[in-house]
């Protein structure tokens, strides 16, 4: 995915450990390259939850895009914005990462729900499959 014009490198969090260690990655390279840095929150959406409940997930992720965000800020990341969105993680990140011109996405070896007998977490994995950028694991 080449295009004119600044690199951008796109972080994917949940709050987990591992989310945890690929933002610190992200920030890294944004300030040693200099390149805007774009952190997202996927909503997984499941038939069976209610409104209630979604909205409830929508402002706890909105929250920590923000902490992230400031986070971000304060570790010297000269150029920061966030993006929520509901769906499936693989799925919107993709969409994200091709819509925004994405570089390189950083994301964590396995999300919140990932469990150690996992050798790669489903969305990382398809994430390394399907998308057309460089993409960083972190462990």
């Amino acid at each position: 995915m080449k295009h004119k014009g600044k690199s951008n490198i796109l972080v994917a969090i949940d709050g987990s450990e591992y989310s945890d260690k690929a933002f610190e990655y992200a920030c890294k390279l944004s300030v040693s390259k200099e390149i805007p840095l774009l952190i997202t929150n996927v909503i997984e959406e499941y038939a069976t939850i209610g409104h209630s409940i979604l909205k409830e997930l929508k402002k706890s992720g909105k929250e920590l895009l923000d902490k992230y965000q400031t986070r971000a800020n304060s570790l010297g990341v000269r150029s920061v914005s966030s993006i929520q969105s509901v769906g499936n993680p693989a799925e919107e990140i993709l969409k994200i990462a091709n819509r925004k011109k994405i570089d390189t996405l950083v994301i964590g070896s396995r999300g919140k729900y990932g469990t150690s007998r996992d050798i790669l977490g489903s969305t990382s994995y398809k994430l390394v499959h399907y998308t057309e950028c460089t993409v960083t694991i972190v462990k």
